[in-house]
């Protein structure tokens, strides 16, 4: 009988996919790892050989994130805590605005979202991640120049959203407040966000060259703003490490997250949704930040999976009927918190005068919240198994630095190994770059200084031109 759980060695997170090994794939696709027919020598042997490609492209130091909880020089963990501690102990600052999109948003938000009672800084953190005029309105409402530290982070230095953001913030702070309230994190050498640091003499913290936007988590993007938040940053790397080490030290053809990439490519050609559904409101931006991993590192040479974010148990009344009953080509992937501090146990009341106890409020009286979201979570699983559709799990022991260390670090092991698998680079993304392209023209031509005064109506109607 085949393993389908396994802790990930040390790591506070255990992955189960029993729900997953035995739903049979398409006809005609590649045997299963851990099947019936057992892990043949040549999918041994294709795994070890994917896994060596993406091995060399971590020793070589083309890519990063990997070797970034056992190496300062990529996470930069000293330097971001050093410099938080400034910030925090110079009693000051009360928020912190954090200027990002995407991937230099998505890690820090989804990391304050699933642990706020551990932000024990006195500053506050508030991340803006889209140029949407009422929500940069509604967030300067909030907060005061004189005590708001401007965190701005732009791998490229060149982000257009970022950037605009950065020029409003300047604006609002005022020029005398550049040096004393703002933090530039970007590319060491290159850069405008980078020049212009250099030039105002605003202090500056690097995301590796090798470290892209989506894996940044585990750099200055995601490190410096949990330590201004106050959260353990040494606990984090560490739950990565733990995560790390057990893919060291165990045959990489028994991984469970290398068993669950090829179990994934092998429904690929039936099932290329994946919903990924936290049970666990504090993991809904998990879902978020997923949702751009999975799909930026795979979309790419006309393959990829679509991925989708839920919440457990709010999307049992959404899409749960759909996940059982509709198309079956979707793969769940659940994750789920096994403790937490307070499971707040229900009430027995008497309602109606004591004369009647009503049969709904018995039945949940001396549970507690925390039983009631598992059996809804454990519900939903089984729902869906025994109807056929895959769904994996993956079990957090409890919401802390270490084992949100341990689950992005996961997350980005899978999502680069299921990439070299399947012949495709995980770590570049040509079709975001292009937009890129097509963003700076539309600016250039459409620039104001460029063109004489116009009415309202002839510039809508320029806009529109540009966009036919």
């Amino acid at each position: 009988m085949s393993i389908t759980a396994s802790r990930l060695g040390s790591a506070p997170i255990t992955l189960d996919w029993s729900n997953f090994a035995n739903v049979p794939p398409a006809a005609g696709t590649r045997p299963r790892p851990g099947s019936s027919e057992g892990f043949s020598e040549s999918a041994k042997e294709e795994c070890k050989e994917a896994w060596n490609r993406l091995r060399t492209r971590f020793s070589t130091g083309e890519v990063g994130f990997y070797d970034a909880p056992i190496n300062n020089d990529l996470s930069q963990a000293k330097e971001c805590i050093e410099l938080a501690h400034k910030y925090i102990n110079a009693g000051n600052f009360s928020d912190a605005l954090v200027l990002g999109i995407g991937g230099s948003s998505l890690g820090p938000l989804s990391m304050l979202s699933a642990l706020p009672e551990l932000c024990k800084s006195a500053i506050r953190c508030h991340v803006v991640d889209n140029p949407d005029p009422y929500e940069w309105k509604s967030t300067l409402a909030k907060l005061k120049p004189n005590s708001t530290l401007v965190i701005v982070i732009a791998k490229s230095g060149t982000t257009f959203e970022t950037m605009a953001q950065l020029l409003l913030a300047c604006d609002w702070l005022g020029k005398e407040r550049w040096r004393s309230h703002i933090v530039a994190i970007t590319d060491p050498v290159r850069g405008d966000l980078r020049t212009f640091a250099q030039h105002e003499g605003i202090p500056t913290l690097q995301i590796g060259p090798s470290i892209g936007g989506r894996f940044s988590v585990f750099s200055p993007v995601g490190l410096f703003v949990a330590a201004i938040a106050g959260l353990d940053v040494t606990a984090f790397l560490n739950g990565a490490k733990q995560v790390r080490d057990h893919i060291e030290k165990g045959p990489i053809e028994k991984n469970p997250l290398v068993i669950l990439g090829w179990d994934l490519l092998r429904h690929a050609e039936k099932r290329n949704i994946h919903v990924c559904m936290p049970y666990s409101t504090r993991l809904r931006m998990i879902g978020d930040w997923f949702v751009q991993l999975w799909g930026e590192s795979l979309g790419k040479d006309g393959k990829g999976f679509t991925p989708l974010a839920a919440l457990g148990a709010t999307d049992q009344h959404s899409i749960l009927q759909l996940l059982r009953d509709g198309p079956d080509d979707k793969v769940t992937l659940f994750m789920t918190v096994d403790k937490v501090p307070d499971e707040v146990k229900i009430p027995r009341l008497t309602p109606l005068g004591g004369q009647t106890q009503l049969p709904s409020f018995r039945l949940l009286e001396g549970h507690t919240l925390h039983e009631l979201l598992t059996v809804e979570y454990r519900a939903t699983s089984l729902v869906l198994t025994k109807q056929g559709r895959p769904n994996v799990t993956f079990q957090l022991d409890q919401l802390d630095e270490r084992s949100m260390g341990a689950l992005y670090f996961a997350l980005c092991v899978l999502t680069a190994f299921t990439g070299t698998l399947w012949g495709v680079n995980p770590f570049d993304q040509p079709g975001v770059e292009e937009a890129k392209i097509y963003i700076r023209e539309s600016l250039t031509q459409n620039d104001p200084r460029n063109a004489p005064e116009e009415d309202t109506n002839s510039a809508v109607a320029r806009l529109r031109r540009g966009r036919e």
